[in-house]
């Protein structure tokens, strides 16, 4: 009787350990990967760490893993961000538009880290601050002419960059452009200015292409 109940204690040992490994690895146990699309209210606390607030009357669904979230920023800049699950995969793209700026935008990194955090948390799967490191640290190119590709004469356009990390591929677009302009027959004279600046993270630069076909 007495070696019976060793061996129940045992194997019932066993099991607990078990249970704690698998509690332990990634992956594994509740809580181990966030939902996706993220719900509402995961958004809302999102946005509401960087100051900038989630308009729940603009928010879209097409299906049941397709949702458009509106925000707004403290400088009231216009935040687009659609998220899917295309073929059991994580898409996510967020538009930060700005109109009726006083002066013509100058890019910078620091100018987007809120941006770039809200992907992040959203997206899942990096470590804090992991995309920000990752995108702050490449060269800011040229602007090209969105229409040819080519170096833009005036100094407007786009600039673009893409980075492959663990968690996800990473593509990111940069606009600046002419808002409000008057023309005479000499020239043309700028009111204000718009700009766009976009991120969008995808499982892998092969579901990127994927998609694009």
């Amino acid at each position: 009787m007495r070696k019976k109940k060793t061996n129940t204690l045992s194997r019932l040992t066993c099991l607990l350990l078990t249970v704690s490994l698998l509690w332990l690895l990634p992956g594994c146990g509740s809580g181990s990967a966030s939902p996706f699309p993220p719900e509402e209210e995961t958004v809302r606390a999102a946005a509401e760490k960087l100051d900038w607030t989630l308009l729940p009357e603009e928010t879209q669904v097409w299906a049941e893993d397709q949702i458009l979230y509106t925000l707004k920023t403290n400088s009231q800049m216009d935040v687009a961000l659609s998220c899917a699950v295309v073929e059991g995969k994580r898409t996510l793209t967020e538009n930060c538009t700005a109109a009726g700026l006083p002066a013509e935008p100058v890019f910078t990194w620091e100018d987007w880290k809120k941006a770039v955090s809200l992907a992040e948390t959203l997206y899942g799967g990096f470590s804090e601050g992991e995309l920000y490191q990752t995108l702050s640290a490449l060269d800011i190119p040229e602007p090209e002419d969105p229409a040819t590709g080519a170096p833009s004469a005036t100094g407007q356009g786009a600039i673009s960059w893409e980075a492959e990390l663990p968690a996800a591929y990473a593509r990111v677009w940069y606009t600046v452009g002419a808002g409000t302009t008057e023309s005479s027959f000499a020239s043309t004279v700028v009111q204000d200015w718009r700009m766009t600046f976009s991120i969008s993270l995808y499982a892998s630069k092969d579901a990127y292409e994927s998609e694009r076909t």
